[in-house]
């Protein structure tokens, strides 16, 4: 009975990956079940995925740093700063776009589930 609750973790891991982007890796079954970081996600997916590269792949970054990249540069509270500071004038050649306090509370999240190493092959 407890290899079928493990089995069914592993499940629901798998299909919550096939949900996101094409080549964006879903983070761990834990904390992917939190809906802040779903959300987050989501948004990184969504927003933010045509410069940077918003989930754990090594493939190159068209313009903006890798995600998991800036999760080691920047804490929770200097994120949500840069989120706001970006969301009103925009970052070198980042134009604004607009990040709302809930949506940056939500990237925070999922940013905070991202190693700063590819996860082994």
């Amino acid at each position: 009975m407890a290899n079928r609750s493990w089995a069914m973790l592993g499940l629901a891991a798998a299909l919550a990956g096939c949900a996101g982007a094409a080549g964006v890796q879903a983070v761990g079954a834990g904390p992917a079940a939190d809906p802040p970081v779903l959300r987050g996600q989501a948004f990184a997916e969504r927003r933010c995925a045509g410069c940077h590269v918003v989930g754990l792949d090594d493939g190159p970054a068209s313009f903006g740093p890798r995600f998991r990249d800036l999760r080691i540069r920047y804490n929770a509270l200097s994120l949500q700063r840069r989120f706001t500071e970006i969301s009103q004038h925009g970052s070198g050649e980042m134009p604004p776009i607009q990040i709302g306090r809930q949506e940056a509370e939500d990237l925070v999240a999922y940013l905070e589930t991202l190693q700063s190493e590819p996860p082994p092959r």
